[in-house]
């Protein structure tokens, strides 16, 4: 994958991020609240091609912002959490436009100062550079989020601030196709 993560963030930003339903919130690991450095590595990629974005996270929104690394994670139908021996497993069935996205991802660590994971992401129908294989991910707690910084805001590799919550609400607001 080429400039795995201005893929993966483009094509969130684009097409969505997982909203996680409160019950199933409750069920995810909880970030301790602050600025979160999370790396990601595109499937066959070495660390020297990984790329960075910074979350500015709390518990109100931490569902949302750690798994926004996942592409093609709009209207969500399906979401199903499990945890077996510390690790969580998230599963997603959503769609974006008319296409059927289903993603896997797993995460575990102590969610205080880091945590890994990967996941790994299916179309019903071909995507342009659509990203194949497993991608890991791993975060690294960097302290209080900077000044100026709102809960939920994601700083990209590009330097562009994205609010992901800001983001899914004015979407929603806009929206005006079916999918």
């Amino acid at each position: 994958m080429k400039k795995i993560l201005l893929c993966v963030a483009a094509v969130s930003l684009s097409a969505g991020f997982v909203w996680v339903s409160p019950a199933r919130a409750d069920d995810l690991p909880v970030r301790k609240p602050g600025l979160w450095e999370v790396s990601i590595i595109g499937a066959g990629q070495s660390v020297m091609r990984q790329q960075k974005v910074l979350q500015c996270t709390t518990k109100d929104v931490d569902a949302v912002t750690m798994l926004a690394v996942v592409p093609g994670q709009d209207h969500c139908h399906e979401t199903s959490v499990k945890k077996v021996d510390g690790q969580f497993t998230v599963q997603t069935v959503c769609f974006v436009h008319d296409n059927r996205v289903t993603a896997r991802i797993r995460l575990q660590g102590d969610f205080q100062q880091s945590y890994q994971g990967d996941f790994e992401v299916a179309y019903s129908k071909p995507v342009g550079n659509q990203a194949r294989g497993v991608t890991q991910f791993s975060g690294r707690r960097l302290g209080d989020c900077k000044a100026g910084m709102k809960p939920a805001d994601m700083v990209l590799p590009n330097g562009v601030t994205v609010n992901i919550v800001e983001s899914m609400k004015q979407r929603e607001s806009h929206e005006g196709h079916k999918h």
